[in-house]
This record gives C-alpha cells, structure tokens and sequence, in this order.
C-alpha cells in the first residue's frame, strides 16, 4: 500500500483514540508518531521526537516554572484581586471578553505564544483571586483561541504565512510577497466574529464542553487553585524576597517577549530561550524549590507536545496531505471550476487540514497547488496565497495542529473539549472568511 494511504490510516487511528479517551494523551501520541516513523519509509526518525527540540517545549516548561513561583510566594493571588475587582473581570463572561480582546490584538503583532505564555498566568491568578467567580479553565482555552485567530491576522503574527509567502516570493513577479496588512483583509472580520461568538453563544458552548460545575472540572488542570485564604496561608510563611524575584521574572520575560521579534534582539531570543531564562532566574535564586518545581510539571501533557509533531510529519512527508488536498479540489472541477467555488473550497481545505497537520507544513503544501491552479486559470495567485496564510493559522479545533493549543493543554483539556468549543467557531469562521475573501478579492 502507498505511504500516503497509510499514512492517513494511521492519521484516522489516533483521532480515534484521542477521542475515545481511553488511554493517557502521551501515549496516544507516542503510537501515533511511531507508527508513522515504522511505516513511513519517507519520514526522518527524529520527527518523531522533534518536539522536544522546538522552542515551545522549553518555553511552556520555563513558563510553568515561573507561573508555579509566582503562586508559591503568593504573588498572583495579590496581582488576582487587584484584577478581579476591576471593571474587566466583575464577571468571568466579561473577563473572558476582555482576554480574547487583549490576546487577538497583542498576537497580531507579537509571537501568539508569547501573548498566550503571558497571559495563562495572570488569567490563573485573577481566578485564583476571585472567590471562585472565575475559573482559569474557562479562561484560558479562550486566550489560546484568539492568540490562534490574531496570529492569523498579519504577515508576522505566527510562522505559516512566512511559508506560504516565502513560497510566493519565487515566482516571477511576486518577489515582493504579502504586505504587512494583507491578511487583515479577510481576517479582521474573523477576529470580531470570534470576540462576539465568546460574548454570545460561546460561553454557553464552553460551560457544556467543559462542565464547570462537575467535581473532575479542574482534573489536570495545573493552573487550579485552592481558596483564596488556603492560598495566602500557605504564602504567608515565604520570605518577601521570593515573591519579589518571582515578580520581576514574570516582568522580565513579559519585556523579552515582546522585544524578541524585533532586530537586534531576534538574534538573540526566541520563545525557548526566554522560558529558560524565567525558569533559571526562579531555580537559581531559590525563589522556588527545583525539586518541587519539576514534581508539579504536567509530564503527560509536556510528553505530548514533545512527540505529537512526528503525526503531522508523517501525514507530510508521505505525500498524504498532499493527496487529500488534490482529491478535494478535483472533486470540486479543479482547474475547470469557476473562482468563486475554488475559492471557497481552499478556505475549507486549508482550514480543516491544518487541524490534523502542522500550520506550517499545510502552507507549504497548498501554496504551490493553488498557485498553479491560479495561473493555469490566468489570474494572480495573490488571493489564494492570503486566504492559505490566514486560514492555515485556525487550527482551533484539535490539540495538535498548532503549538499554542499545545501550549495550554497544563490546562487539562482533553481533544473532545477542543472540537466542542473550537469546531462550531471553525465553521462560523470558514463562512467569514468565505464573504469577506470574496468581498476584497473578487
């Protein structure tokens, strides 16, 4: 049997099992990316454990690490009443408004892991701060989500439309690529449909999926918390100087985060790097045990995110993402169908396969289709490039597709949870994304 078959098998297999939640997240994982390494004769061996490499890896460690300091000195349970009693977090559906605001704008200009590694800590310690009238749980899927959709936004909030544009910029007459604000085209109506779908019936949504009032709600969840007063008496005893470190760690890696897209300092950091950096500032100064550190670590969900890249490689290097993308468009006429049909089915295609790919890999598969498919119907390739950059960046409905759902599984979500809460937007999203791609470009 052809790679490309088996490779979707093996695809289909583990979203089976994820589904069925019968067995730990890891070792789901584990067999998925195994499996292809032992029958995928194309896929290099060290994608199976690639992750472990990738600079998320070592930035959601460094930032648990620092977010763990921050409540071991009873620093986030203070900074957590000041933001509770504000205006912004009177109630947990206005907060989490606010949040997917903040976290849409902030990730269109700025790494989205790095928007989602600042804010899964003060969202923790905001809940932790009050009285159970805000859950993280509730709140952090949503950060994670408009992270996702802001860094869809411009031509440098995330790193699939840097493929799909680097693509772009080696035919002849396209060197000069996307501009900055060319996705913000299509995908600013997007970005409003998700904020609105959080203050409507998305909050419904999620209390469903996650069931905030069942006794297993915060089962996994590392950013839970204990009452307010368990927290502050078991703070009480910590010299003042921890909770100062801890603090200005927290302030430092905020800073870098910021700063690490810009020259010079992209010489010099990435995402990885700053975790580091937090969780050796914490460590070394003793402003949190190292042995307690590590024990509270979520190793199931860091096993995850270190193998689960091996699935999405397979599925690339077989050629099978390649074969499910030219099945669809020929189903639809490929080359002899009209524009506005071709146009809609690449926003979907694109848009489905980055959840069961990585963002990247499925950027780079499409763009040179279309491209050809554009020229070959005498028209630019411009539109269709925009519409992959953006829509390979809506993996929101699985847990894999992209590194920032990966990111806040410590908050023990399962993959069900995210096609519940992330399917519905998905489709409200593709439909966005369908009139206003057709309303700009054609």
């Amino acid at each position: 049997m052809d790679s490309s078959y088996i490779a979707i098998i093996i695809s289909i297999i583990t979203i089976i099992l994820f589904i069925s939640n019968k067995l730990p997240m890891s070792v789901i994982a584990i067999f998925g990316s195994l499996a292809m390494a032992f029958f995928i004769p194309e896929m290099e061996l060290s994608s199976v454990y690639s992750g472990f490499s990738s600079p998320g890896w070592p930035m959601v460690v460094g930032m648990l690490i620092v977010s763990d300091a921050l409540f071991e000195t009873g620093v986030a349970q203070k900074i957590g009443q000041r933001i509770g009693n504000s205006f912004m977090a009177k109630t947990e559906r206005r907060f989490i408004i606010t949040v997917a605001i903040i976290c849409t704008v902030m990730s269109a200009f700025m790494s989205n892991n790095g928007s989602v590694a600042i804010w899964m800590p003060i969202i923790a310690a905001v809940a932790a701060g009050s009285m159970g009238r805000i859950r993280s749980k509730m709140v952090i899927f949503v950060a994670g989500t408009a992270a996702v959709i802001g860094g869809g936004s411009t031509l440098i909030g995330s790193t699939s439309q840097l493929s799909a544009n680097a693509i772009l910029q080696g035919y002849e007459g396209f060197e000069a690529g996307m501009a900055m604000f060319d996705m913000t085209k299509i995908m600013l109506p997007a970005a409003i449909v998700q904020i609105l779908y959080w203050a409507t019936i998305g909050y419904p949504i999620l209390k469903w999926a996650l069931k905030p009032e069942s006794p297993d709600f915060d089962k996994g969840n590392v950013y839970a918390t204990a009452s307010q007063d368990a927290l502050q008496e078991k703070a009480d005893g910590v010299p003042k100087w921890k909770g100062r470190v801890a603090l200005y760690t927290m302030i430092l890696c905020i800073v870098l985060f910021l700063i690490a897209g810009f020259d010079p300092f992209k010489n010099y950091l990435n995402i990885g790097i700053i975790g580091l950096v937090g969780a050796m500032i914490v460590l070394g100064s003793k402003a949190v045990s190292a042995k307690k550190a590590f024990a509270n670590l979520p190793w199931d969900i860091l096993i995850t995110i270190g193998v689960i890249s091996g699935l999405g490689a397979g599925l690339d290097a077989s050629g099978g993402g390649e074969l499910i993308a030219n099945s669809v468009l020929s189903l639809f006429g490929g080359e002899t169908a009209s524009i506005v049909v071709l146009t809609v089915v690449i926003i979907t295609l694109t848009s489905l396969l980055t959840n069961i790919m990585q963002n990247n890999a499925a950027a780079a598969m499409l763009t040179p289709i279309v491209i050809s498919i554009a020229f070959s119907l005498g028209i630019s390739p411009l539109p269709w490039v925009i519409v992959i950059a953006a829509c390979s960046n809506l993996a929101i409905a699985t847990h894999y597709g992209t590194a920032v759902n990966m990111q806040i599984l410590p908050a023990g979500y399962k993959f069900m949870d995210f096609v519940k809460i992330g399917g519905p937007l998905l489709i409200l999203l593709i439909i966005t994304l369908s009139i206003s791609t057709l309303w700009v470009f054609f």
